[in-house]
């Protein structure tokens, strides 16, 4: 039997540790990339761990070149962060004799990579998103007062959420309040976005995963809905399940957007359905990578990584062995979080960190990162400042 084309998963977070063992699941050889083993992905059995100075720009170019060389073979990419995305998009040229690499094109990665470009993008081919003005600059924000309160602000540049300048999302209740937020976001983000707040609970937000193949033809769909984010309203996904009382309306939308957007690789949508109207409406893309929450994919019968690996090779992926019931599973982010209302019975929760059959990650992770570290840096705040002082006196 032939040896498999391995896979480099870059970065270590809980999204690369899911897509390490969706992958694993069909006995695909992985080597993860990161900055460091104190990540949970590299506890994993079923991921070699190679060191990377940082995963974007130059360092991490040069460090993807320098592990397919080493492989001496040329290895299927897998991205699970923005930075990652935009660095590889900039220097597809350079990689590609090096790595099977499915994204799509520069223009698109940028376009949707940036909030206030999808904005435009979703005006002009009139997809439901909500009401929204773009901030660039002091004198923008009388345009803020257009919009009806409360409103949510976010940076229209991912990259600066995730290198730590700028605040994810802030909601404002008042117009007043949003313009104060602004100008205080405007300090540390060239250019925002506003939006009209979409009124309902976190259980009333909604995704679609999905792999588009080489010949733009989507291979796989999954639509799925949050339960909890963390923080409240405005974070990540906490608890998520299927959803498929609403996948038929989530599909739609996502095919329609992936026939006017020349899209290919892995993807995903997120919707609100507005409290109000009942409208399901599109908040953001993400694009060229994987999904913080995608393994509850995998956990529900549609495993996208494996899917988005057989198509990088321009090859059918192998046919399931056998159908998961879509209600079965509800995935977490950490023990902290708990299902309630109608998901408490009959839903079998699945930890992110936690599993019998690869028990590292979570032992790391609980007892490490949530256990002696936060233990240690306690230590640190309380007493390392008062040794200080008693030395400089």
């Amino acid at each position: 039997m032939p040896q498999m084309t391995p896979v480099v998963v870059a970065g270590g977070n809980l999204n690369g540790l899911g897509v390490v063992r969706s992958l694993a699941r069909q006995h695909i050889p992985v080597y993860l990339l990161s900055t460091t083993h104190a990540c949970p992905a590299a506890w994993s059995r079923h991921a070699k761990f190679v060191r990377a100075p940082r995963l974007q720009g130059e360092e991490f170019i040069h460090a993807l070149r320098g592990l397919a060389t080493h492989l001496k073979c040329r290895p299927v990419l897998m991205l699970t962060q923005d930075s990652s995305v935009l660095s590889v998009s900039a220097h597809r040229q350079t990689l590609e004799p090096f790595y099977h690499i499915n994204l799509p094109d520069d223009r698109v990665v940028e376009l949707l990579s940036d909030k206030l470009s999808f904005d435009l993008l979703a005006a002009r081919e009139d997809f439901p998103v909500p009401r929204s003005c773009a901030v660039r600059g002091r004198d923008d924000l009388r345009q803020i007062d257009a919009l009806l309160p409360p409103v949510i602000l976010k940076p229209a540049d991912k990259g600066r959420v995730l290198n730590g300048a700028a605040e994810r999302a802030v909601r404002a209740d008042t117009l007043e309040r949003a313009r104060e937020i602004a100008t205080e976001m405007l300090a540390h983000a060239p250019a925002l976005i506003v939006q009209e707040w979409i009124e309902g609970p976190d259980s009333e937000i909604y995704f679609t995963f999905f792999c588009v193949g080489r010949d733009g033809q989507p291979t796989g769909l999954f639509s799925g809905r949050k339960l909890q984010s963390n923080p409240p309203a405005v974070g990540s996904t906490a608890i998520c399940v299927a959803a498929p009382e609403f996948a038929a309306a989530l599909e739609q939308m996502t095919l329609q957007f992936l026939q006017r957007v020349p899209y290919r690789g892995l993807g995903s949508l997120e919707f609100k359905r507005d409290a109000r109207t009942r409208q399901l409406l599109m908040i953001e893309p993400t694009v060229g990578r994987t999904d913080w929450q995608e393994e509850i994919a995998t956990l529900c019968g549609v495993n996208l990584p494996a899917i988005a690996y057989w198509r990088a090779l321009d090859r059918e992926p192998p046919r399931p062995r056998r159908q998961v019931a879509a209600h079965r599973y509800a995935w977490r982010a950490g023990r902290e979080f708990r299902l309630s209302g109608e998901f408490r019975g009959g839903v079998r929760l699945v930890d992110g960190y936690c599993r019998w059959a690869d028990p590292l990650p979570g032992l790391y992770y609980y007892a490490y990162e949530r256990g002696i570290r936060r233990v240690w840096r306690r230590i640190r705040r309380t007493f390392f400042p008062a040794l200080k002082q008693q030395r400089s006196a």
